[in-house]
């Protein structure tokens, strides 16, 4: 009978290829499923984030194409000038005290004026900014932003500048401010194709941002 049972089940010494192989443990099994139901969350979380940081980076890129845009529309270091002049006459008019607050709301409100100003002069030239090579690499010539959208721009800078001086300064920084723009923008600019005259408009353009400082000190 031993012999029998011996040949039937095979003997785990002596034939150890047939031998009983161990039953893998509850908690291996367990491990087992747990990281595979686990795997398709961790790809997620991951695509997740993929997607997070590539939008980040195209809102960044988008933020800074626009920014170096409206850098470049409001010339922002011929406007730093302007600001210069206006709030020299604001010092000047203001005597032996000076309201730090009113100096910077009339300087703020005379460069968001001036990069106004300066946005709707390109927006008027494209055709000839187009011509010269200095020019033709300008946000309007070079296709880089619409012509709405830099007249929206435009605007929008503008209406903010000069209620910030109506509220801030007073009624006179803000109407030489708007006279200003309208001057630089609707007179000197389509003169310069038509008649030398424009210098002299263009002279009273420069004028007026000390007279917009020293009006703003008269609060």
């Amino acid at each position: 009978a031993r012999a029998l049972r011996s040949r039937m089940l095979g003997d785990p010494i002596h034939q150890p290829s047939t031998a009983i192989l161990p039953i893998p443990s509850a908690r291996a099994a367990c491990s087992a499923s747990s990281a595979a139901s686990t795997a398709p969350i961790v790809a997620e979380a991951a695509a997740a984030s993929v997607a997070v940081s590539s939008g980040a980076r195209s809102a960044s890129d988008v933020l800074r194409h626009y920014g170096s845009c409206y850098w470049e529309l409001s010339k922002a270091r011929l406007s730093a000038l302007v600001v210069a002049t206006s709030g020299a006459g604001y010092v000047l008019g203001s005597g032996s005290i000076v309201d730090i607050a009113g100096l910077c709301y009339t300087c703020t409100g005379t460069m968001m004026v001036a990069a106004s100003a300066n946005t709707l002069n390109q927006v008027f030239e494209i055709k000839n900014d187009a011509k010269m090579k200095r020019t033709m690499r300008r946000p309007l010539p070079s296709g880089r932003i619409s012509p709405v959208h830099a007249a929206m721009w435009a605007t929008t800078v503008g209406t903010a500048g000069t209620a910030l001086l109506a509220c801030k300064a007073n009624d006179l920084a803000a109407g030489l401010a708007a006279s200003n723009l309208i001057l630089y923008a609707f007179v000197y600019t389509p003169l310069k194709q038509i008649h030398p005259v424009n210098t002299w408009v263009g002279a009273v353009v420069g004028a007026i941002p000390p007279l917009l400082g020293v009006g703003g000190s008269s609060i």
